[in-house]
């Protein structure tokens, strides 16, 4: 069977060109069960300026992995994290919207409107990668996997959300992401301070409690900001 192309999906679906652009040709299989429920939202007129919450996950390790793994290896690597992000989107079952934003190297950017699809998807991801890290270590040497092993860092900001034309999201706060991701470790969940406070109820009702982390100055901001760490604590994810 050939391999879904970009190509034709748009009429075929009822996108307008160009819209598969953004999706990794190699994840664009299980990327079409999650732009499918992003189709029905916007036929809906969910999708609009507002309030969202900006998750950036990036794989750790990423320089000493392909100066160890060569460029096929690590390739490979790189590609089987993103998909398992964009797949864990595709099988969840959001009780909001969400949209995939884009690939950025060896890292994704994805908005939620609900604090709760963000950390769901998050809790989902690592156990997703968890279990591709056991089916990749029979097909990786033992002596390449411990390179090759997928461990990610996830952080989320919050910030207005504006669209260039009818579906390109713009927003400072998108930027900024990238300067807090720089604070977590493999396997963490960092959130800003404006997160834990649009989230508080939420954040109340998954038992989490945030836990400083440090204090920054954000790209495009007067005052700082202090970010929270989550970890994992008995089984159980909190931010504390």
């Amino acid at each position: 069977m050939r391999k879904p192309s970009s190509k034709g999906l748009d009429k075929y679906l009822g996108f307008v060109p160009g819209t598969f652009d953004h999706i990794p040709h190699y994840c664009l299989e299980d990327a079409i069960i999650a732009i499918r429920v992003i189709q029905q939202m916007e036929r809906r007129s969910m999708f609009r300026p507002g309030l969202y919450y900006i998750v950036l996950s990036d794989l750790c390790h990423s320089t000493e992995s392909a100066a160890q793994l060569g460029q096929e290896l690590n390739k490979k690597r790189v590609e089987s994290f993103i998909l398992k992000c964009v797949e864990t989107l595709g099988y969840m079952e959001p009780k909001n919207y969400f949209m995939f934003l884009r690939e950025v190297g060896d890292a994704v950017l994805i908005l939620f409107s609900s604090f709760a699809d963000a950390h769901e998807w998050w809790w989902c991801m690592e156990s997703w990668i968890e279990t591709q890290n056991g089916l990749w270590s029979w097909e990786v040497e033992p002596r390449e996997f411990k390179h090759f092993r997928l461990e990610a860092k996830t952080v989320m900001h919050a910030g207005e959300v504006g669209y260039s034309g009818e579906s390109i999201p713009m927003a400072l706060a998108v930027n900024q992401v990238f300067k807090i991701e720089k604070l977590f470790k493999k396997k963490e969940l960092g959130i800003t301070d404006i997160v834990r406070r649009a989230a508080t109820d939420v954040i109340k009702s998954l038992k989490l409690r945030p836990r400083k982390r440090d204090v920054l100055r954000l790209p495009g901001a007067k005052e700082t900001t202090t970010v929270y760490l989550a970890d994992k604590y008995q089984g159980r994810y909190y931010i504390r």
